[in-house]
């Protein structure tokens, strides 16, 4: 009984010492990007070590993935300090929303639509 314990014991340990036991999930509100208009979504390391990150496009009306092109390193590969990578959507005229995943809170993300000559019209900061 007392080994069954301390095996409990080491497993929880292990599970909340585990990036995905601390991941963090970031959203923005919903946008609509006109049409000729995508949706990106960035996510900047404002910390000091590298990070796994991920930013996805999602479908305001059901919710799916429709990121079509993106910077951000897939992991295990990391962001390092300093720098950022965006998601963006590859069809123009998109309602959607960001969802970025992390384990720190140590990032900025936001949502920017971008017109076709790469001007960014609008941006809506991401929050937990």
């Amino acid at each position: 009984m007392h080994s069954f314990r301390r095996t409990l014991a080491a497993a929880a340990l292990l599970v909340t010492m585990s990036p995905a036991a601390h991941a963090l999930d970031l959203f923005t509100p919903y946008s609509q990007a006109q049409p000729g208009s995508r949706l990106a979504c960035g996510i900047v390391n404002t910390g000091t070590r590298p990070i796994e990150v991920s930013a996805a496009v999602q479908d305001y009306w059901v919710g799916s993935n429709i990121t079509g092109a993106t910077t951000c390193p897939v992991p295990p590969a990391t962001l390092d300090p300093g720098t950022g990578c965006v998601s963006a959507s590859n069809n123009t005229g998109n309602v959607g929303y960001c969802h970025f995943t992390t384990a720190t809170t140590k990032v900025r993300a936001a949502l920017s639509v971008v017109n076709a000559t790469g001007d960014v019209t609008s941006t809506i900061a991401a929050t937990k």
